[in-house]
């Protein structure tokens, strides 16, 4: 049974004020990205910024104030997205649950492809 989620994201682009060699291949404004979301209570902002060691995830009231801070970004696009819930990205897609775990804890294991593989790597 296929279900459709229909999600509401922000996409913020910027600059980003330390140097890095990759930056000269990148347009000018858009050296950085970041998304983020009401969450399903409208409490608050689910905010996702991949880092260069890590993905943060935060959490902030939603508020004005908040708001402002977060959309204070070169530009910005606001999408809406339909996730249909039956459709697999597949099980070794480049991006997978271990990658996404890999990334919030910053962990550089290249050779860990799997949830076992990750466990013994988190053991060690």
């Amino acid at each position: 049974m296929s279900l459709v989620e229909i999600e509401e994201w922000y996409i913020c682009f910027k600059d980003v004020p330390t140097k890095h060699w990759v930056q000269r291949f990148l347009k000018k404004g858009f050296y950085h990205c970041y998304a983020f979301k009401l969450s399903p209570g409208g409490q608050f902002l689910m905010v996702a910024e991949p880092m260069r060691s890590h993905l943060h995830i935060d959490l902030v009231p939603a508020n004005d104030e908040n708001l402002n801070i977060l959309l204070d970004c070169n530009k910005y696009v606001k999408v809406i997205v339909k996730i249909d819930t039956a459709k697999d990205r597949g099980h070794f897609c480049r991006f997978n649950c271990v990658e996404v775990v890999k990334s919030l804890i910053g962990l550089k294991s290249f050779w860990t492809f799997t949830p076992y593989q990750l466990y013994k790597e988190l053991l060690k």
